[in-house]
């Protein structure tokens, strides 16, 4: 019954996510996704890969993602193609989900799954690996990710007089 909930709540986030009307509030419905995501993986027993969920994704990236969306000057679109990307984005989006829905199906039919999964990795032995195996990997992560939000942010800052305009709230 947890798992119900909890999955639910993944489900609606994503869904606030996809169908927000700012950016900002977008971000906020991914959040509550990738804790939803975290507390599946909780009960799972899979506590590190739950610290990595928190820690990596709503640590890193949303900070960057937010980082961009802030500093970011311009218009996205103009309100004349608003109908055309809308039904771009639905027949994109329901072809997206039919191929995930393949790909689950394909994968729930492999033969792995009659075999007991005696070999698995436990809690204890992943973590290990990305905190000693894979430090020096984790490090240049990192540091990607701090050039590449000082990047978005050097990119993202358009003076155009239009931009500065409709920044400004004046009309064209």
């Amino acid at each position: 019954m947890l798992f119900v909930i909890v999955s639910g709540a993944a489900v609606a986030g994503a869904i606030g996510c996809v169908f927000s009307g700012r950016v900002a509030h977008s971000l906020l419905w991914l959040m509550f996704t990738f804790f939803a995501v975290a507390g599946a993986f909780l009960m799972a027993a899979a506590e590190m890969l739950a610290a990595i969920q928190i820690l990596v994704y709503l640590g890193s990236v949303m900070l960057v993602v937010q980082f961009g969306v802030m500093l970011t000057r311009r218009r996205i679109q103009d309100v004349e193609s608003l109908p055309t990307v809308n039904a771009l984005s639905a027949v994109s989006g329901i072809g997206v989900f039919a191929l995930i829905l393949i790909l689950v199906r394909a994968l729930m039919e492999h033969p792995m799954w009659g075999d007991e999964a005696a070999g698995s990795p436990t809690t204890l032995e992943f973590a290990d690996a990305i905190f000693n195996d894979w430090t020096m990997a984790t490090i240049i992560l990192g540091a990607l990710l701090a050039m590449a939000m000082v990047g978005a942010s050097y990119l993202v800052r358009d003076e155009r007089l239009i931009n500065l305009l409709w920044d400004m709230g004046a009309e064209e």
